[in-house]
């Protein structure tokens, strides 16, 4: 396996991955716009990732297969170099689930944060979430609080563990 940036090239492949896993990732996560769902919907969202990335606020990775195929995607987000902080996100497509791409992928932060000053990481998973717990913990993450309410998921809204791992 290995992690890619985002780029304009993997605009179909994307594409067709979010088609292929959009009613997994819709039990964990709210959906996404519909008008995502295109190939011009998908090269604007990576125009706009790639603009954060540049602008040091963003690190948008593909998680792919040594064939280049699209495994999932790792994202951090909210990088503050002044507060040392961001935020860790990461999905995995339904066909790639249990056989350790998250925990792989969550386990290079350090090689995908190089350069960055970053410290402390934050990510949240769900209460009903056991096997996104289990990556971050494995990882070395550290549960800090629930977060009740966090988000809204199919009309619910749904508590969420807060994470954080601090790189020594």
């Amino acid at each position: 396996m290995k992690l890619t940036l985002i780029a304009l090239s993997d605009a179909q492949q994307l594409l067709d991955f979010e088609l292929d896993n959009k009613l997994w990732f819709e039990q964990f996560i709210p959906p996404r716009e519909s008008d995502f769902y295109s190939v011009e919907g998908v090269k604007q969202h990576i125009r706009e990732f790639l603009l954060d990335y540049h602008c040091n606020e963003l690190v948008p990775m593909l998680i792919k297969s040594d064939d280049n195929k699209i495994l999932g995607r790792l994202n951090v987000s909210n990088i503050d170099s002044k507060k040392a902080v961001a935020h860790l996100g990461y999905r995995v497509g339904h066909q790639a689930i249990n056989q350790g791409v998250a925990k792989w992928a969550v386990s290079q932060l350090s090689k995908v944060l190089k350069g960055k000053r970053v410290k402390t990481i934050y990510a949240y998973a769900a209460t009903t979430n056991p096997a996104s717990q289990k990556v971050l913990t494995s990882n070395g993450f550290e549960a800090v609080k629930v977060v009740s309410n966090y988000a809204e998921l199919n009309g619910e809204m749904i508590d969420c563990i807060e994470y954080r791992l601090i790189i020594r």
